[in-house]
């Protein structure tokens, strides 16, 4: 009997010892894995950061890559607008020189029949003049005088007629090279066009 009653005694007394010892393990199990779940939770907060901060960074890059090539777009767009006008000035100061020159050969053909028409004129007179003063003369001289101004006017005429053809022949090469310059400044135009094409495809497919 009294050696169970030391028995419980024993077992009561480490219990009653066991008890706060299970306790203090407890509360520092607790406290470790609290400040285990801070670390991580500071960790998370870090990366949550870092990973913000490189999207930032990336955002801004992408923007200002978008941005340069929009500005190099435009500066590309505007050189091919200047290049355009030039194209078009150049055409518009070669045709403005065309008409200058078919103006100057016009002015000059007009001038040149009104010298043949004052000179057949004059020689007109000249003739009608000698037929009156000659019909007294004789006939057969007048007939002559008649014969010698319908050659002066047939050689007149055919003056008059190659000077029209050199002027005809001029105007049609004028035409021929305005159609020249007008089809190489279309053809450049579509180059360019398709130049710019490619480019923005290019700047797209990027």
């Amino acid at each position: 009997m009294k050696k169970l009653i030391a028995f419980l005694l024993s077992v009561c007394m480490v219990s009653a010892f066991a008890v706060p010892a299970f306790a203090d393990a407890n509360s520092d199990y607790i406290a470790a894995v609290k400040a285990y779940q801070a670390q991580v939770a500071a960790k998370e907060a870090a990366y949550t950061a870092a990973v913000q901060a490189a999207a930032k960074q990336a955002q801004a890059k992408a923007d200002a890559d978008v941005a340069a090539v929009m500005a190099a777009g435009k500066a590309a767009q505007a050189k091919a607008d200047a290049e355009v006008a030039a194209v078009i000035a150049a055409g518009k100061a070669t045709q403005a020189a065309a008409d200058q020159r078919e103006a100057a050969y016009a002015g000059a053909v007009k001038a040149y029949q009104q010298q043949v028409a004052a000179k057949e004129a004059a020689y007109t007179a000249a003739v009608m003049a000698a037929a009156k003063q000659a019909q007294a003369k004789a006939d057969a001289d007048a007939a002559a005088i008649m014969a010698a101004a319908k050659a002066a006017q047939a050689q007149a005429d055919a003056n008059v007629a190659a000077v029209a053809a050199a002027g005809q022949a001029a105007q049609a090469a004028a035409n021929q090279r305005e159609a020249a310059y007008a089809a190489a400044v279309k053809a450049y135009q579509q180059q360019v066009a398709a130049k710019e094409a490619a480019y923005i495809a290019a700047v797209l497919g990027q």
